[in-house]
């Protein structure tokens, strides 16, 4: 009891107001952390008591079930950059934007595709999140881990399996703290953000409640291309719809169940598979109930 309220361990805490889909039901218990001891210790406390967890930073790549989170969330707002002439660590807590646009100011090039992207580093590692011919594994040169016996690691880039939206940290139970980064000297990159920024908002429905792209592509192809092909733009299942501006997001229209979108997803899908003989595979983490079903 002492630990849980040094702590700050709260119940019964909504998830929605935590994600940029604005879907899912409550965590069990929830804690925000700020600096990686109180991470660890949060997840030693999860393990003591045999709790599920889900380390949630800024939520623009998740749905979580209707019925919430049957475990422990932790809210890792642990933030930093680091900058070492062109190398730079920063901390999996931070924006991935804020990370490209502090290096631009420095006319430091490499990570340009992030500023106009919603989540954060260790989201962006984890995922191998890219853009624009760009991926975040170009020019990563390390990352720090903490595996699930609570010790801290370095992985180099070289020792890392990593593809297409992939990384072997999907595969592993521990908590990405931290990334390195070697960026290039260039001049102009700011005025190229901008750009990229600019090109977001007329291709994208940033101004809505979704996660993100919901489908990776599929290779020589593009899921956005599938979609509109098979003439699904605005086709919704309950307050969940296929955005008319670009058919590979889904938007929270009308107060949208995690099932409306799971169901719309199962849709798109079949509809694909069907017409195209193309399968889809989602990119978006779907998070159960109990975190392992």
């Amino acid at each position: 009891m002492d630990f849980i309220k040094a702590m700050n361990i709260q119940n019964n805490i909504s998830l929605k107001e935590f994600t940029t889909f604005r879907i899912g039901g409550n965590a069990k218990y929830f804690v925000k952390v700020t600096n990686i001891e109180d991470l660890k210790n949060a997840l030693i406390y999860a393990k003591k008591n045999n709790l599920k967890t889900f380390i949630l930073a800024k939520g623009s790549n998740v749905v979580f079930d209707d019925r919430g989170f049957d475990g422990l969330v932790i809210l890792n707002k642990i933030d930093f950059i680091n900058f070492h002439e062109n190398e730079i660590e920063t901390a999996s807590g931070t924006s991935v934007a804020k990370f490209a646009i502090e290096c631009s100011k420095r006319n430091l090039s490499g990570f340009e595709f992030a500023a106009p992207l919603p989540g954060s580093v260790g989201g962006a590692v984890y995922m191998n999140a890219g853009a624009n011919n760009q991926q975040t594994f170009d020019t990563l040169i390390n990352v720090t881990y903490l595996n699930e016996n609570f010790e801290i690691i370095n992985f180099k880039k070289e020792d890392i399996n990593f593809g297409y939206r992939y990384s072997i940290f999907q595969e592993m139970k521990g908590v990405i703290l931290s990334a390195k980064f070697k960026l290039e000297y260039k001049e102009n990159i700011i005025d190229h953000q901008r750009d990229l920024i600019k090109k977001r908002t007329l291709t994208q429905p940033i101004n809505t409640r979704n996660c993100g792209c919901i489908f990776k592509n599929p290779e020589n192809n593009f899921a956005a291309k599938l979609i509109d092909e098979c003439d699904l733009k605005g086709f919704k299942i309950g307050g969940a719809k296929i955005s008319e501006k670009h058919a590979n997001f889904i938007v929270n229209e009308n107060n949208a169940k995690a099932s409306d979108v799971l169901n719309l997803i199962k849709h798109v899908k079949n509809i694909v598979y069907k017409k195209k003989n193309i399968r889809l595979h989602e990119e978006v983490r779907l998070i159960p109930y109990r975190g392992n079903e």
